[in-house]
Order: C-alpha cells, then sequence, then structure tokens
C-alpha cells in the first residue's frame, strides 16, 4: 500500500510539474492605462473587460514583467 502512495504521489508531482512547464504569460493594458501580467494557466479572462492583450506571448513570467518593464519605461502604461 505504501508503494502505491509514493507511486501516486510522484504521478501527480510530474503531472503538476509538466502543465505548469506550458505556462503562457502575456502582458494587459486596462483602460486606465495600468499594465499587468496574466497568466493563461488560470481559468477565464481577467474582469471587468475594458482590456487589451499585447501581441507578445511569453513562456515565463520573467520575460512578461521584462517587457511590462519596458512599456512603463516607454510611458506606454504604468
Amino acid at each position: 500500500m505504501a508503494k502505491l502512495a509514493c507511486l501516486l504521489t510522484a504521478a501527480a508531482i510530474v503531472a503538476f510539474a509538466s502543465t505548469s512547464a506550458h505556462a503562457k504569460y502575456q502582458v494587459i493594458r486596462w483602460t486606465s492605462g495600468f499594465c499587468q501580467v496574466w497568466n493563461h494557466s488560470i481559468p477565464g479572462k481577467p474582469f471587468p473587460s475594458d482590456w487589451k492583450a499585447s501581441k507578445e506571448v511569453h513562456k515565463t513570467f520573467r520575460e512578461a514583467l521584462n517587457q511590462k518593464r519596458e512599456l512603463v519605461a516607454r510611458r506606454q502604461c504604468w
């Protein structure tokens, strides 16, 4: 029984790790001018719906955050 529990735990960890490895991040800009990084692995869409997404889709949060910093530096969002 203990071997089965270990096997199921290992399978769950592998399944979770593989899904988070395929995360997609995108910078979205609200009509107020505020930008934020959106994680597409979160079910649903941001609320309220007064936002536009950038064209670039990033594999890591850090890449998306760097894009947001560039947009803030260019004063395209805050």
